[in-house]
């Protein structure tokens, strides 16, 4: 029975996608604003090979892996795939995006049921395949969908790495590295992911094994994120002449995030008040990374001067980062709607559940449920050192809804159970 009800709610899952890839553009301009243009613009340059206009005095660049280095390359990289197939269609990104999005919530499922049984692994399947933001995005040309699907693939193969021995639980790890690598050139704050995942796969799930044991998991781990990394890294030194890891916008958001507006982002970039993306005027003084370091100068010298501020500011960043709801650039009448359904079941359900399953489950259940609460709480080093927007979170969502759904599977569990021991007394 569990088979002809999964696929019923993978069913469910691409139907609202698509449903959403259809209506959602009905919107002025097609939806391509702000970072969107930005993304669709690389791909576009690194499909026809053509260098990309910047704000910046080295104005032309060009690379054959793209020459954009202020965004993180992956999402432009996955883009530009899908028109190489189908042309320069939206409409071919959303409709990839529901597939995309359809199979993570199949991985959600697998997630679940790996971890807590297949009755969790439903909820987990329907509870993905119906939340508001989830569905939204694929409609949107952002890295949420494509970033959750990379993530949440990589946790499914460290978590059932421990049930195979050898050969399989290295390639599995490979494979892992390989999802991780991807999922950090296409948003980079996933870096901060990497040592908790190593964390676990050390320590937590099995105990400390010994060195040997230890540094052959390590490098299964690292070497294939280092291979997905450093051919960006390198493409980075050859357009500007020095390091930049994976992309130079780290400046502006910690900048956003400590003392920074729009309104001064644009005068440092010397952009008058009014001014079209497709122009390349108010050209900047500074290269991309001279830009980036002064940024990150700005934000410095406020928290130097803002300490106690910054602190007390904290609690709003993280209620905004875990609590709030965001669909950008939705419609107002969207807007109500989604929003609506997400009191219900993200602060009603899903968040206050999955802080329920450590402390519901423990010994094998409870230490791969560790794994999804370190990816969790790598996504911190967002709100409390970056700019940061409730749609950030949406990449760890399938790990909230997994150990959520944990937790109602247990409370489900012992609800029944209770009667059938109760009939059971009366009996004796």
């Amino acid at each position: 029975m569990r088979h002809p009800a999964l696929l019923l709610v993978l069913f469910i899952a691409l139907a609202l996608r698509c449903l959403n890839a259809i209506f959602l553009p009905w919107q002025e301009d097609d939806m391509i604003v702000s970072d969107m243009k930005g993304y669709d613009r690389a791909a576009v340059a690194l499909l026809q090979q053509e260098p990309l206009p910047v704000h910046t005095v080295e104005e032309y660049l060009y690379h054959p892996l793209g020459s954009d280095t202020y965004h993180p390359p992956g999402y432009y990289y996955f883009l530009a795939a899908i028109y190489s197939l189908f042309g320069h269609s939206y409409l071919a990104v959303r409709v990839a995006q529901a597939l995309l999005d359809t199979i993570t919530c199949l991985l959600a499922y697998l997630l679940a049921k790996e971890t807590f049984g297949a009755t969790a692994g439903l909820i987990a399947a329907f509870v993905s395949a119906a939340y508001p933001p989830l569905i939204f995005y694929t409609g949107v040309l952002l890295t949420e969908t494509l970033a959750t699907f990379l993530l949440t693939a990589a946790a499914l193969c460290v978590l059932t790495f421990a049930r195979f021995t050898h050969l399989r639980r290295q390639m599995l790890l490979v494979l892992a590295g390989l999802l991780l690598g991807f999922a950090v050139i296409t948003r980079s704050v996933f870096l901060a992911s990497v040592p908790l995942v190593l964390l676990w796969l050390l320590i937590l799930v099995e105990g400390w094994r010994g060195w040997s044991s230890s540094v052959r998991l390590t490098l299964c781990l690292l070497v294939p994120i280092m291979l997905v990394i450093v051919p960006i890294t390198i493409r980075n030194w050859q357009i500007h002449g020095r390091l930049v890891l994976i992309s130079t916008n780290g400046g502006v958001n910690f900048f956003l995030a400590h003392g920074g507006s729009e309104q001064r982002k644009n005068e440092v970039r010397n952009l008058p008040p009014e001014w079209s993306e497709g122009d390349i005027i108010g050209i900047s003084s500074r290269t991309q990374p001279e830009e980036e370091s002064y940024f990150y100068q700005l934000g410095w010298r406020y928290l130097r001067g803002h300490l106690l501020p910054t602190l007390r500011s904290l609690p709003d960043k993280l209620r905004d980062m875990y609590w709030a709801s965001d669909y950008w650039p939705a419609s107002p009448a969207q807007l109500g709607i989604m929003d609506a359904l997400d009191n219900v079941m993200w602060r009603i359900g899903i968040l206050p559940l999955s802080l329920l399953s450590l402390p519901l489950f423990r010994g094998h259940g409870q230490r791969r449920a560790l794994l999804l609460a370190l990816l969790i709480l790598s996504t911190l080093i967002i709100p409390l050192v970056f700019w940061a927007q409730p749609r950030f979170r949406l990449p760890v969502v399938p790990s909230f809804i997994v150990l959520a759904a944990g937790s109602a599977a247990m409370l489900g569990q012992r609800v029944v159970q209770r009667p059938t021991a109760r009939r059971e007394t009366i009996r004796i």
